[in-house]
């Protein structure tokens, strides 16, 4: 029974709940329900006019201002609304009672609700249409993870000793704010320690009382409502973590929620996964001192077709491109992020294939771009690319699973290398009847060897899923599970997996904890202890078949031990089912590790009612140019203006006119060209856009003359822009996040939904000036 649909009823009870009547009014107000329905009701007002002493304190969860309110010795910090729910609940129930406690936070909740509608309303009536958000899509969130606004006592121990009484502002399983009765600045980036009193108090478990939690002063600021600390924990206690989750899980309906934040995650990963699904870019990872640089590359529908242009007589090229003496002459420059051009085209003599690649700064060294080029762009395979490199150190910014260990590869990785073919139409040539030159000078960029060894080649979206190597074998095994004893047989194993059949038919819940007994297999070890090994269901099969998953580090150091130990001792026994396709990590840190890929501006159209509009858009900080540009007269770091790409009707030309002129969602198509951006400064010092597309000028002939007018005013911009259809947001990957929203916020859920279904199109922008110029 929800008694949240019935409290008008309750409400009209509560005076009769000491009056003789009070059953006989029951039966009126409930008249036609069961009896234990109305027994249910009779308990529930019964809770409701129990005596509460807890205070209510808004002070850190409204913006409104509040005052004290003394009510029986108990000081109360209200707004002027609540301050009257309260008088009204003291009324209705003729004291302080549980029931007035609930009724004021559920007032506030309201007034909140409304608030946040309000504001959302204003923010609509305030957009510029050429503004949009910008959205993290390499998820390096500083706030890790969702706060819960809530005020408790802590202790503060600093590093040179001293102890600060301050209270929290907001609590997450990461992090904390705190604030402090007066403003004192304190040394930046220190380890702290934490003892949280009131929840000590408030709860005797070992997890929390008067322990002292470490934590590193990440931030200090004075804000409206005072001086706070900003602290993220540093410390290796998952009791302590465990219990801070728990404490949000079961108060989050009694205080608020930063549901906002599920919200923003929730966005980001749904268009992460349909960006890094339509991705033209191929993220190449390295080890600049090994002698085969090259160590894995990430491939998705998309940009596989790059991979198959670097193929040549059945063999991978593309190890050569970052061969050790290309790469060093590539870092041998101070700019963190290096961006370069790279040709490359296929040159067949006698029957013989030959691939040729040369990066800019080669030709330019060697006097031989013009005749590479006029050459090269007759041949076949003809490509040009945009490379990038750049250093980067694997590090994991999201909790794994036990198995999802970090792939032995990662380890190696220092740089990442990008590669993005482009139209060749931004090359012009200074004389076009100019003598190219003998074309055997070209032979120094023939790739005449071939590949050593493999280079592996990860897909982003695997059809198989398997994360280690599985074997076919037989065995009995006993099941404990909530106190019963279940038999059955091992159908096939891994180091960290089963597949079960059960002996007798039995329901088992999806992500039930059991525990096995092998009792075959224990008789041939008296090295390992294989009962009470944990294992969790993942899914269930036809046939009473369970597949399960360890879910202990003890049980997955026991069973990875002996398993390996018994296939290694008795190779000729175990029959290994075959993969579907390589063995790859875990496709989650694969895509972890390809965020460092999305380095382009990204701009997203959503169509509604057959109108497209750029509705996001995302500019890592990292691509200082492009933000540069993108950020141009707005309020915040958080926005984006497209301002470069809608002037001069360029929106029209570059997005609606081919979008009306395809059928979206049936026919995929890719569209690229250049967008020539100048910037001038007026009179009044302000900057003025104008952007061009090649047809604006008269000639080949005008637009380099512009180029180089504007190259020397240092006012120019050139960007490569593609267009393309992506894959329409993938909302069961964001599940989780939006059953979170649901429950707080039901138009946020519904708003998502709106938002990332009708994106169908992505824009993506590289900034090509430097290569150009």
């Amino acid at each position: 029974m929800n008694f949240k649909d019935y409290q008008p009823q309750i409400n009209a009870l509560i005076p009769y709940r000491n009056k003789p009547d009070f059953n006989s009014m029951l039966d009126k107000i409930f008249f036609g329900e069961s009896q234990s329905d109305k027994f249910l009701v009779k308990m529930e007002v019964n809770r409701l006019v129990k005596p509460c002493t807890r205070i209510i304190d808004l002070r850190e969860k409204v913006i409104d201002k509040t005052e004290q309110y003394e009510h029986l010795d108990i000081t109360h910090y209200l707004t002027v609304s609540a301050n009257k729910a309260l008088k009204a609940a003291l009324t209705l129930y003729g004291g302080y009672t549980i029931g007035v406690y609930e009724h004021v936070l559920n007032h506030v909740q309201k007034v909140k609700q409304i608030q946040n509608e309000k504001a959302l309303q204003a923010n609509v009536l305030e957009v510029n249409e050429n503004i949009t958000e910008n959205i993290e899509l390499n998820n390096h969130r500083r706030q890790a993870a969702a706060r819960m606004f809530f005020v408790s006592e802590v202790n503060i121990a600093l590093a040179n000793g001293d102890v600060l009484a301050a209270a929290t502002s907001n609590i997450s399983v990461t992090g904390i704010k705190v604030k402090l009765p007066e403003q004192e600045q304190h040394l930046a980036d220190q380890l702290v320690q934490v003892i949280f009193t009131g929840l000590s108090n408030d709860y005797k478990d070992k997890a929390i009382s008067n322990k002292k939690i470490n934590y590193r002063l990440v931030k200090q600021q004075q804000e409206r409502t005072g001086f706070y600390l900003y602290l993220n924990i540093e410390d290796d206690k998952p009791d302590f973590v465990k219990f801070i989750q728990g404490f949000i899980r079961a108060n989050q309906h009694k205080y608020k929620l930063d549901v906002l934040y599920y919200f923003r995650v929730a966005r980001e990963k749904a268009l992460k996964n349909s960006t890094l699904n339509a991705l033209n870019t191929l993220p190449v990872f390295l080890n600049a001192e090994a002698n085969k640089p090259i160590l894995f590359m990430l491939r998705n529908a998309v940009n596989k077709e790059v991979l198959n242009q670097w193929r040549c007589n059945n063999s991978n090229q593309l190890p050569f491109l970052f061969s050790t003496a290309r790469l060093a002459a590539l870092l041998n420059t101070t700019d963190t992020l290096i961006t370069t051009t790279v040709y490359s085209f296929t040159y067949i003599k006698d029957g013989e294939e030959y691939l040729l690649s040369a990066t800019e700064q080669e030709l330019q060294a060697q006097g031989l771009k013009h005749l590479f080029i006029e050459y090269g762009r007759n041949q076949t395979n003809w490509h040009c690319y945009h490379l990038t490199l750049q250093p980067y150190t694997y590090q994991a910014v999201k909790n794994y699973q036990l198995t999802d260990v970090r792939p032995k590869i990662f380890s190696g990785i220092s740089h990442v290398a990008t590669l993005t073919e482009i139209a060749t139409d931004e090359i012009i040539s200074v004389n076009p009847k100019a003598d190219k030159g003998n074309p055997n000078l070209l032979n120094r960029f023939v790739h005449k060897e071939t590949e050593q060894g493999f280079t592996p080649t990860y897909d982003l979206f695997p059809d198989e899923l398997r994360k280690e190597e599985r074997y076919s074998y037989t065995s009995n095994i006993a099941l404990n599970i909530a106190g019963q004893t279940l038999t059955a047989k091992i159908i096939d194993f891994s180091g960290s997996g089963l597949k079960i059949a059960l002996a007798a038919p039995k329901a088992i819940a999806k992500r039930s904890l059991i525990k096995i007994d092998f009792t075959d297999l224990q008789k041939v070890t008296k090295q390992h202890t294989l009962t009470n090994i944990e294992y969790r269901v993942v899914s269930s099969s036809a046939k009473h078949l369970y597949h399960l998953q360890i879910a202990s580090s003890e049980s997955y150091k026991t069973m990875k031990q002996f398993f390996t130990l018994l296939v290694k001792s008795n190779p000729a026994h175990f029959k290994e089912i075959p993969l579907k396709s390589h063995k790859q990590p875990v496709t989650p840190r694969l895509h972890e590790a390809a965020e460092a890929a999305l380095h382009p501006a990204f701009f997203y159209v959503a169509i509604t009612n057959g109108k497209p509009t750029i509705s996001f858009s995302s500019i890592t900080e990292s691509s200082r140019s492009l933000k540069q540009l993108f950020n141009f007269d707005c309020k915040s770091a958080n926005q984006n203006n497209h301002i470069a790409l809608s002037n001069n009707k360029l929106l029209d030309r570059i997005l609606f006119t081919p979008l009306r002129e395809s059928t979206i969602g049936n026919t995929p198509f890719t569209i690229e060209r250049s967008i020539y951006v100048k910037k001038v400064k007026d009179d009044n010092n302000k900057w003025k856009i104008e952007s061009y597309l090649d047809e604006d000028f008269e000639s080949e002939f005008a637009k380099r003359e512009f180029i180089v007018e504007h190259k020397k005013l240092k006012q120019l911009q050139i960007l490569h822009y593609r267009l393309s259809t992506i894959d329409m947001p993938n909302l069961t990957l964001i599940k989780s996040e939006m059953d979170i929203i649901s429950c707080h916020a039901i138009h946020l859920t519904k708003r998502l939904e709106e938002e990332l279904l009708n994106i169908k199109v992505m824009l993506q922008v590289i900034d090509r000036t430097e290569q150009v110029l």
